[in-house]
């Protein structure tokens, strides 16, 4: 199976027969590679994890440029997709427990929830986004076209024998127990630069074999930057030395 991280929390899986494709998102900075939306083409299926803009904004293009391609969403999500001119039949609604079967991949859906933005971060975006008022005043207002409501899921993925778990946006539920001992977590590391905190007992408690990082990158400038993950990655290198770290390249598969 080959995984590839497309920018953003946009993850691909292929596995030669079957292709997987989460979360796509044309990046928004001109200053860094993105993957154009004829990219996103070819898929056997795509699957949300919420409905917030980096997360869904380049589905409706994508939609009319592969004109077969099934969506998997929640409802909140849905309901954005069709007011943006999705037709109903292409989406596929979703919840927690779902079990779905895409070739030799079984995704099975978790509830989960979404990173608490942390005024460090905030502060650290306030002073470009004076810069760029007409672009923060757009970002402003589809951010409340693109709501989530609360509907954030989770993806366990399994193939050949493997497990990995999938993440848009990272803080778990307590009340539910999640897979322990993945042979992967993909974990969006954006939106805090208290990460490495706020992953510490997940990981302590679920002990996935390996941890590759996403949503770190700056994708939508003024409201983002590009998030340091070195400070996660020192911190799982003492506290969990058999725990592989991954940091990957844009658009460079990753064998696994």
């Amino acid at each position: 199976m080959k995984i590839t991280w497309y920018g953003t929390a946009t993850i691909g899986l292929d596995d030669g027969k079957t292709r997987l494709l989460f979360d796509p998102f044309v990046r928004m900075n001109k200053r860094i590679e993105t993957t154009p939306v004829e990219g996103f083409a070819g898929f056997d299926a795509v699957l949300v994890t919420h409905g917030h803009l980096d997360h869904i904004y380049s589905i409706p293009s994508l939609t009319q440029v592969d004109t077969t391609v099934p969506v998997y969403c929640t409802e909140t999500p849905k309901a954005t997709l069709q007011k943006r001119g999705v037709p109903e039949e292409r989406i596929h609604l979703i919840a927690p427990g779902d079990t779905l079967q895409f070739g030799d991949f079984t995704v099975k859906v978790w509830p989960f929830r979404h990173i608490v933005f942390d005024p460090i971060y905030i502060l650290t975006v306030v002073p470009k986004s004076a810069l760029h008022l007409p672009r923060l005043f757009w970002l402003a207002y589809m951010n409340r076209k693109m709501p989530e409501n609360g509907e954030i899921v989770a993806y366990e993925i399994t193939h050949g024998g493997k497990t990995i778990f999938l993440t848009g946006s990272f803080r778990d539920t307590p009340a539910v127990t999640y897979p322990k001992n993945v042979d992967l977590l993909i974990l969006a590391n954006g939106g805090s630069v208290f990460v490495p905190e706020k992953t510490a007992d997940f990981l302590r408690k679920y002990k996935p074999k390996a941890v590759l990082v996403d949503h770190f990158d700056n994708a939508f400038p003024p409201v983002t930057r590009t998030v340091s993950v070195k400070r996660l990655q020192k911190r799982i290198a003492k506290n969990h030395p058999d725990m592989r770290f991954i940091v990957p390249e844009i658009c460079t598969p990753i064998e696994f």
